[in-house]
């Protein structure tokens, strides 16, 4: 092996079998993140139902709001194409409902998650000590963000799930086997094609593997072949160009990004990732930068993510996301060799332990120092955001109605189609009004009883006419229709309302001057409208 990259990787013989017990940690990593996932629903960002979920419901029931992604060709069906695949099973053994199909979806993703804790171990186990190994899988399993997030559809998270893997693949023993080969080249076009800013970091682990592998030529087939059949896919489903959501995406963000320049500082994510780790993370890297020959591989993935997110205008910190499970191996390393034998090993293994567990319990409940600064993009009208605490109740009112008899048209009065729970929770193929659509289309329209059967709203003192409150979720308080016997409320043409805002349009004009203009009033049409 090179001399440098025996440096920068320092592998070591590992002889003895995987740790007996990792069956076991993983599952109680399963359990735990099911067990977030199932207690309630909170978004992180209104991207998780506008971008993955209700595309996918779109697909395959036929009912769902477009967004301005999905009207010009700006966005990869890969993730909603996989929630989909989830759906249509279920649809297919006849739990076609939200009581069945959200738990799977969340699970599915609660799975795919389990590649993280795996790819640690397996990484820090040739990369460090099997000590270092089985406490960084522990970490893994058990770090509240990892865990919290686990059933979340987000790029990043999913990204962030092939990169561990692809990490571990690029210290495998037997990098020169075809049974190696394929998954590394999988894993890293996969990775860049969910994730495009995650480049950097998917195409250094490919050139490590690259100059470790004797099958080069392989690996860069199979790259290559992967790549071109994503950018062809990508053309297909949009009856585009080779890459055509990339393209159009890219070209869309470096536009929006002249606009918002200054909108946070470069080193944004800092203060971030401090409060995030509870300021664990920055005393590992810190220490971690002076045994940079020991640290250099996981340091550089690092400074990678950061940069590449740091040098653009708008700034999240779920964009970063990919560095806690490397600042994760470095501080299970630096622990293992802390408390080595002859240093007071079991007192002080305990005591990081009940530290890390006090840390991680903190943040799972949202109680962590300036925890609340984390999430920039919060839900725009309610700020809720929460795992386990202070979760917002809009989506047990449309958990409820999507099982409530004689609901025939739903009209939230106070919110806005990004943030609500969408067709995805609300399943039923019925008029879906928001607090933009309900005015512009019903305006002057009587009586209102033949256009809505449900108004729903967070305004305590809201009364109207010919409605009775049914069902209260907090502050979110679901109105039905008094009267029995009226006519059928009036049907839509289609069930896809499409949603672009005036200043996405002109964007959009200026990349392409022959975009399709979005429709007016969201594409919402009557079915009978002169009836």
């Amino acid at each position: 092996m090179d001399t440098t990259l025996d440096t920068l990787l320092h592998p070591r013989s590992v002889d003895e079998v995987p740790w007996r017990h990792l069956p076991l940690v993983l599952a109680l990593a399963f359990a735990l993140r099911a067990a977030i996932a199932l207690w309630g629903d909170f978004v992180l960002h209104p991207d998780e139902i506008m971008q993955y979920l209700e595309p996918a419901h779109r697909l395959v029931f036929g009912n769902g709001v477009a967004y301005w992604e999905y009207h010009y060709g700006a966005r990869s069906w890969l993730v909603p194409g996989l929630i989909a695949g989830v759906l249509k099973l279920f649809d297919a053994v006849g739990l076609g409902q939200p009581l069945w199909y959200v738990a799977g979806v969340k699970l599915t993703f609660c799975a795919i998650s389990l590649a993280i804790p795996v790819g640690m171990y397996f990484f820090a186990r040739r990369h460090f000590s099997e000590t270092a190994a089985r406490l960084a899988l522990v970490a893994g399993a058990f770090w509240y963000e990892l865990a919290g997030f686990a059933h979340k559809p987000m790029t990043e998270f999913v990204a962030t799930a092939l990169l561990v893997a692809l990490l571990a693949l690029c210290v495998h023993p037997a990098a020169s086997r075809h049974r190696v080969v394929w998954p590394v080249a999988l894993l890293a076009v996969m990775g860049v094609a969910i994730r495009l800013q995650y480049a950097p970091v998917a195409l250094a682990l490919l050139v490590i593997f690259f100059v470790r592998t004797s099958r080069k030529m392989p690996l860069a087939a199979a790259t290559g072949g992967l790549l071109l059949g994503v950018g062809i896919l990508d053309a297909v489903v949009w009856d585009g160009s080779l890459f055509h959501s990339y393209v159009t995406n890219l070209r869309f963000n470096l536009l929006l990004g002249e606009m918002r320049t200054g909108e946070s500082p470069v080193w944004q994510y800092l203060p971030w990732l401090l409060i995030a780790s509870a300021g664990f993370g920055a005393l590992f890297l810190v220490t971690a930068s002076f045994q940079a020959r020991r640290y250099g591989l996981l340091l550089g993935l690092i400074v990678l993510v950061l940069v590449a997110h740091s040098l653009q205008p708008h700034k999240e910190y779920r964009f970063a996301f990919a560095v806690v499970p490397l600042w994760l191996l470095i501080g299970a390393d630096l622990m293992a060799r802390f408390t080595a034998p002859g240093r007071r090993a079991r007192s002080l293994a305990g005591l990081a332990t009940a530290v890390f567990a006090v840390a991680s319990l903190a943040g799972v409940l949202n109680l962590l120092p300036y925890q609340d600064r984390l999430y920039q993009a919060w839900s725009r009208e309610t700020g809720a955001v929460g795992f386990l605490r202070k979760q917002d109740p809009i989506f047990d009112a449309y958990r409820y109605l999507a099982q409530a008899p004689g609901v025939t048209a739903v009209w939230q009065v106070d919110r806005h189609y990004y943030n609500l729970p969408g067709y995805y929770y609300l399943h039923h193929e019925i008029p879906f009004y928001d607090a933009s659509t309900g005015p512009s289309v019903l305006r002057g329209r009587t009586p209102l009883t033949a256009y809505v059967s449900h108004i729903v709203f967070a305004q305590p003192d809201l009364a109207v006419p010919g409605y009775t409150l049914e069902r209260a979720f907090g502050d979110v308080r679901i109105l039905r229709r008094d009267a029995e016997r009226i006519a059928p409320i009036r049907a839509w043409q289609s069930y896809t309302p499409t949603v672009v805002d005036d200043f996405t349009a002109g964007i959009m004009r200026r990349i392409d001057p022959e975009a399709a203009s979005p429709p007016s009033r969201s594409g919402i049409r009557l079915a009978n409208p002169d009836s």
